[in-house]
């Protein structure tokens, strides 16, 4: 059974503040394309943030230009290529003694698992953990009705 709303919107609130911690405080942040970039500064992460897909380059290459940061978060979507991408990253960073991060990334989509798919989609899922949070009978209306119709 999954969390109430509101636990589900601090504990989603707590992991968003650590990825704005770590990005200022040093840490570079990877993304897959310029959207989700987008989405991340929406949702206030100031920080360096580097697009796979805006670099045109394979992921050795774009690996290449990455090896003088000294630690990396790792932010792809939570589809089969971006775990992809995010593990064949991982590997060829660690291979130059670049510290990276998949504990924010990993825990992200634990937390969101069938609600969100990209990276691009965190601010609507914040706007919708808020609405459900601070509306609770729209939800049990919404559930009830659910249950009516089956």
């Amino acid at each position: 059974m999954r969390a109430p709303p509101g636990v589900r919107l601090e504990r989603f609130q707590q992991l968003i503040d650590q990825v704005a911690y770590e990005s200022a405080n040093g840490s570079t942040i990877i993304v897959e394309g310029q959207k989700d970039r987008e989405s991340l500064r929406r949702i206030g992460i100031t920080g360096p943030i580097y697009c796979v897909q805006s670099s045109r380059q394979n992921a050795l290459g774009f690996v290449e230009t990455l090896v003088h940061e000294k630690r990396i978060l790792i932010l792809t979507d939570f589809d089969r290529e971006g775990i992809s991408l995010a593990k064949k990253l991982t590997r060829n960073l660690n291979a130059h003694k670049v510290h990276v991060n998949l504990v924010l990334w990993k825990s992200l989509r634990e937390l969101t698992r069938s609600h969100v798919r990209s990276i691009e989609e965190l601010p609507k899922y914040l706007e919708r953990l808020r609405t459900e949070a601070n509306n609770p009978t729209r939800r049990k209306n919404a559930a009830n009705h659910l249950m009516y119709e089956l």
